[in-house]
């Protein structure tokens, strides 16, 4: 068995599939990468029994070989950290050369100034994996011919991206809450929407269909890692889903040369609509990054059992304040905002305010300016970019106000 390919192509590679390798296990075969080649073509897996990642390009064999190599295939097990260290540690230009003897699965890697070896292991070791080799990504060209029961769902890049990266923050992690340590995607045909929350914070990013309308009325709960990875897709993406014994298990993204496979969560995710205030009376319209840079600050003083930053606004004027009583510390600051309304006074969670805060984009705002929307005190506050299309919501629940620990 034996290749070349350049070495910046074969990092990204080794970049799109080593996520799915665990940090350790008890079965040695998933610490490997599964190499394959085939008719110039070299795909690499990885799984960790939850999340499995195939990826592929083309490779270049030696002449001599291409003609009685034709139409075979040949595999072998490659230690996944040790290569993975030596390719990132080789500068990213040039070739480089791949030799392994399937008879004892030595392993021999070339460069135009080095020569690493290491052991890899017999490829029938390796885990069967009928969710990706028995499955098949739909036929794009052909998704109008597919039954009406088929789910299918093509997001741009952009979109998926998006949704990953404006939801994820918000999932649980307590573990004893399964359904909340995912994302719930909500597809209503027109639109889809990505809901994570962990009680104390909420994030709702909708997309709109483009070319190809999502699935009619279909609710599904990704992992939190499994989205993750979503945040890093660079192409037009292609959903579906597998299914065993008549029962859905994972679902399935194509894009590229690259195929990620994930079990679901199979639990209703909580009704989140219903903590969702709709009598907003009071709203607040105020500068994102002022608003972020004084929280920063002003929580630097802040008790760190409590983590509890007071917030009073009045008069166009949004006032943050903190303190420890063990320590002394206090600090203040004062940022303007747009409100005529009765006194507000309330306390978060400075680590959750700032979070929520992170992750609305101010390129999803009209000249940075956010909207805050109180009702009872007690009630979540909902902060919403003022832009032309409602596209993202987040919540927060605020705290009871009290100082020391």
């Amino acid at each position: 068995m034996q290749f070349s390919a350049p070495l910046l192509d074969f990092q990204k590679l080794l970049q799109r599939v080593m996520p799915a390798i665990p940090p350790k296990s008890t079965l040695p075969v998933l610490e490997h990468l599964n190499f394959k080649i085939s008719d110039g073509n070299l795909t690499v897996i990885a799984t960790d029994q939850d999340i499995t990642i195939m990826s592929s390009m083309p490779v270049s064999m030696p002449m001599d070989l291409e003609d009685v190599n034709q139409n075979k295939e040949f595999s072998v097990l490659v230690p996944a950290r040790k290569i993975n260290d030596i390719i990132k540690a080789l500068e990213p230009k040039g070739k480089f050369d791949f030799v392994c003897d399937l008879d004892n699965f030595e392993i021999n890697i070339k460069t135009e100034k080095g020569k690493y070896n290491m052991k890899g292991l017999d490829p029938n070791e390796y885990l069967d994996l009928p969710e990706l080799f028995e499955s098949q990504k739909p036929d794009i060209e052909k998704l109008n011919e597919l039954p009406e029961d088929a789910f299918t769902a093509v997001f741009t890049e952009t979109d998926l991206r998006r949704l990953a990266e404006r939801a994820v923050f918000a999932v649980s992690n307590d573990e004893f809450r399964p359904a909340m340590t995912g994302v719930l995607f909500q597809f209503r045909k027109s639109y889809v929407n990505a809901v994570a929350t962990d009680s104390y914070r909420l994030a709702r990013a909708t997309s709109f269909a483009d070319k190809f309308l999502y699935p009619e009325d279909y609710d599904l709960i990704i992992p939190a890692r499994m989205v993750d990875m979503l945040k890093k897709v660079d192409a037009q993406t292609l959903m579906s889903l597998i299914e065993s014994n008549n029962k859905v298990t994972h679902v399935r993204f194509d894009f590229g040369t690259t195929v990620i496979i994930s079990r679901i969560i199979n639990e209703k995710f909580p009704p989140y609509e219903a903590v969702i205030p709709v009598d907003n009376n009071l709203i607040v319209n105020i500068d994102l990054k002022e608003l972020l840079s004084a929280t920063k600050r002003v929580s630097i003083f802040a008790n760190t059992v409590s983590k509890q930053v007071k917030m009073h606004i009045m008069d166009n004027l949004l006032t943050l304040h903190s303190e420890d009583e063990d320590s002394g510390y206090q600090g203040s600051e004062d940022v303007a905002c747009e409100y005529n309304g009765p006194e507000i006074n309330i306390a978060f969670n400075f680590k959750f305010l700032e979070e929520v805060l992170q992750n609305i984009p101010s390129d999803e705002t009209e000249n940075n300016i956010i909207r805050m929307f109180f009702s009872e005190l007690n009630k979540p506050v909902l902060l919403k970019p003022i832009a032309e299309n409602d596209t993202l919501l987040m919540l927060i629940m605020p705290v009871r106000t009290h100082t020391g620990n």
